[in-house]
């Protein structure tokens, strides 16, 4: 019996010493190993034994896909309440900008650059649904006619736009900031602003706001409905900041608590939510305004009395924060001082 033990120990010690020890440890990862065969190893696969990424599956439904503004994140809560609405119809697949890793939405960035990635999330979903519909919001709304602009069209199976308040002809709060941004510069305190008003999800010095300050609304796309909702208590995103020529728009009403603030507000409004699910659904904006001439009246009085107000507003907060930044920029560099101290 000691010989044959004897023996098989001297056969693996020289196994060890020919392939090594980790050979053992290999073999047991890799699983058994091949049976010879007799023919020689080929180092070229055929072209039946090259993976292959498996192609997108064809879907019937409808994508409706949400573009939000300047400061928002794709897992945000923006959309929820019209995401609800929407996504109760199994009619529609429903897409974030921005949600997937392959087409990033820079939401502080250039609006072109932006514009340039939902066009390409847009063109591979047309690839295997019928039909896109985009619902943006605020900064979300320039985006989308940035895309437009530079080559998004119906022939990219886009059936629906609609924009919800979205500054298409510039904003005033952007251009606004300019000067104070400038002024800053001037104090040495501009990176104590840009962080103040970044802190308010705007920051004046980004490249985004910086183009905000200069579009101006174009011709609408042809073969898109297209359709414009704001609310009239919406100071961030004024009537003459919004308009767009030869487009449908509605001015709305607060109808609850929630959307009197305005900007925000407008996604979770009732009317709005409505207006959006029948625009997508028809394939036609709303013929009429449904609510008659006194409240569309009163609307529109009170919309241009907040465009009117608004400057003012910015004006004094734009005073506060550059103060409050030059302060800060003040202790800033006496820190620096008494470091080289």
């Amino acid at each position: 019996m000691r010989r044959p033990i004897r023996a098989w120990c001297l056969v693996t010690a020289v196994a060890l010493s020919a392939v090594g020890p980790g050979a053992l440890v290999a073999a047991g990862d890799d699983g058994p190993l091949p049976i010879p065969t007799g023919r020689p190893t080929r180092t070229i696969l055929r072209p039946t034994e090259i993976s292959e990424l498996p192609a997108p599956k064809p879907s019937e439904k409808e994508v409706v896909i949400f573009v939000s503004g300047i400061g928002s994140a794709a897992a945000d809560s923006t959309f929820d309440a019209m995401i609800a609405a929407v996504g109760r119809d199994p009619r529609y697949e429903i897409h974030r900008f921005g949600g997937d890793p392959a087409h990033p939405y820079d939401t502080r960035g250039s609006l072109d650059q932006n514009a340039d990635q939902l066009t390409a999330q847009i063109r591979e979903l047309a690839k295997t649904h019928p039909k896109i519909d985009i619902v943006a919001h605020s900064m979300g709304g320039a985006v989308v006619d940035a895309a437009f602009r530079r080559g998004l069209s119906a022939s990219d199976k886009v059936a629906t736009y609609i924009a919800l308040a979205s500054p298409h002809s510039g904003s005033t709060e952007a251009w606004m900031g300019v000067p104070f941004l400038a002024l800053g510069d001037a104090l040495g305190a501009r990176t104590e602003l840009r962080a103040i008003t970044a802190g308010l999800a705007q920051d004046i010095g980004s490249r985004a706001t910086l183009d905000l300050a200069t579009i101006h609304a174009g011709p609408p796309p042809q073969g898109v409905t297209r359709l414009d909702l704001r609310m009239a208590t919406d100071a961030i995103v004024t009537d003459p900041d919004a308009w767009t020529p030869a487009v449908t728009s509605r001015t709305l009403l607060p109808s609850t608590v929630g959307s009197i603030e305005g900007h925000g507000g407008i996604t979770t409004d009732p009317q709005a939510i409505a207006l959006v699910t029948s625009t997508i659904a028809s394939g036609r904006p709303p013929a009429r305004d449904w609510r008659g001439a006194v409240l569309e009246g009163a609307a529109g009085a009170l919309s241009s009395l907040v465009a009117q107000c608004a400057p003012v507003l910015y004006g004094a907060l734009g005073v506060l924060a550059l103060g409050c930044a030059f302060v800060l920029s003040l202790r800033r560099r006496r820190w620096l001082l008494l470091g080289v101290r």
